[in-house]
């Protein structure tokens, strides 16, 4: 096999199976070292998220069933379940996915921008451990070159298809930058963190945490590595009127943001607008605000239909980046071809040096003395070089119509 990938995703299995492919880094690099001083393939890269675990393979020498108990020593996954789950693409479809990959048309959600970064990092282990060389670094970054086409001429990365960045782009959308601008967030859940994170990333600086449990709020802040404040729930009716932009998700049975406690910091606030982006079910913010001038009230519904629109938008640019894809795959294939001639080739020429070396040795040691060494070098190079050219050239035509069977007793001829 040439280029090879094996791997178990979000489309081959549940949560709960990619869980247990996962390599965590340090058994990644103990695969790599185990690779390389087994020699299991010519190269290999490992790629491993929450969503896909995949390996990547030029020349992998070892039986499919074989490498799944390998995997399963790296992993908590069993040989059977790995085989069972598992998909396999080979040569220039194994290109073509690689680039799928690096331009997340293959992730989970569609464009995602991370999985390029992923992809870097394992490439730059593998390159640590000696195991990505001439096809997989070339595969790899032509991977990343149509990633960042397909991000320049197409709008698969333009939209937000997470309700919690859609929740930023939206208070981006409101406002005009959000650097200056102070963000009261209800609630240190997983959805909350995410849109921390995401506003940190737009440059908000101003940032109040309120959680049923402080604690817990702290411990997001830490997580985070900002300044900021954590607060009670019981304190919301003083945090409002310093709050810009609210973003509530907790798991409360009813509203915490009241329409008198609203009123009440509008009234502080001197009328400056406030928006309110209410992320949970039951609501944390009391529907009857959106009658209160200058407030702007959006719920998970609102931000559910934004996603799905954006999803759409991103699926028809999807169409468009496959273009880009298959240009880069055009340029693998040539890439391809070309580095194997020149392998064919310069073991030839190898040959041939070593053949004319020892001949002018031989030659030299029978002539008396007289003589120009310099000039029976010359000679000797130039009658190798025209002897090579129409052997050369008939290798090439030979690479080129794939007639590997041709190739390989050519090259037999030439003990290479």
């Amino acid at each position: 096999m040439s280029l090879l990938v094996l791997g178990i995703g979000h489309k081959t299995a549940s949560v709960d199976i990619r869980e247990r492919a996962t390599l965590v880094p340090e058994n990644i690099k103990a695969f790599l070292a185990m690779a390389k001083t087994c020699r299991i393939a010519s190269e290999v890269v490992v790629l491993s998220t929450c969503n896909r675990t995949e390996f990547y393979f030029y020349q992998l020498t070892m039986p499919i069933e074989e490498f799944c108990e390998v995997w399963a020593n790296y992993s908590e996954l069993d040989a059977k379940t790995a085989k069972a789950h598992m998909y396999q693409i080979e040569g220039d479809e194994a290109a073509r996915y690689i680039f799928r990959v690096a331009a997340g048309l293959e992730s989970l959600i569609l464009g995602e921008p991370q999985i390029m970064g992923q992809l870097k990092d394992s490439l730059s282990i593998a390159t640590e451990y000696g195991t990505a060389q001439k096809y997989l670094q070339r595969a790899l970054q032509m991977s990343f070159n149509v990633a960042k086409e397909i991000r320049t001429e197409t709008n698969i990365g333009a939209f937000a298809v997470s309700v919690a960045f859609s929740a930023v782009q939206l208070a981006k959308n409101i406002f005009d930058g959000l650097e200056n601008h102070h963000v009261l967030l209800v609630g240190a859940g997983e959805t909350i963190e995410l849109v921390a994170r995401h506003l940190i990333e737009a440059g908000v600086k101003n940032i109040t945490i309120a959680n049923r449990r402080v604690e817990r709020a702290k411990l997001m802040i830490d997580d985070l590595g900002i300044e900021a404040d954590a607060h009670s729930l019981e304190d919301l009716a003083q945090l409002l009127p310093k709050a810009d932009i609210v973003v509530a998700s907790t798991a409360a049975q009813e509203a915490l943001i009241t329409k008198e406690m609203t009123k009440s910091a509008l009234k502080l606030r001197k009328n400056r607008p406030m928006l309110m982006i209410d992320l949970a079910v039951p609501r944390d913010i009391s529907p009857e605000l959106d009658k209160l001038s200058n407030i702007y009230l959006y719920t998970v519904d609102n931000l559910n239909e934004i996603v799905e629109d954006n999803q759409r938008a991103r699926e028809e640019a999807a169409v468009a980046a496959g273009k880009y894809v298959d240009k880069g795959l055009e340029r693998w294939i040539e890439w391809y071809k070309l580095s194997e001639v020149g392998s064919s080739i310069q073991a030839m020429v190898n040959y041939a040096e070593v053949e004319k070396e020892e001949a002018v040795h031989r030659l030299l040691n029978q002539l008396d003395g007289s003589y120009d060494a310099v000039l029976i070098e010359k000679m000797a190079t130039q009658l190798a070089n025209r002897l090579l050219h129409p052997m050369i050239e008939h290798l090439k035509s030979l690479e080129e119509a794939e007639e590997k069977v041709k190739v390989t007793e050519l090259l037999a001829q030439f003990k290479v």
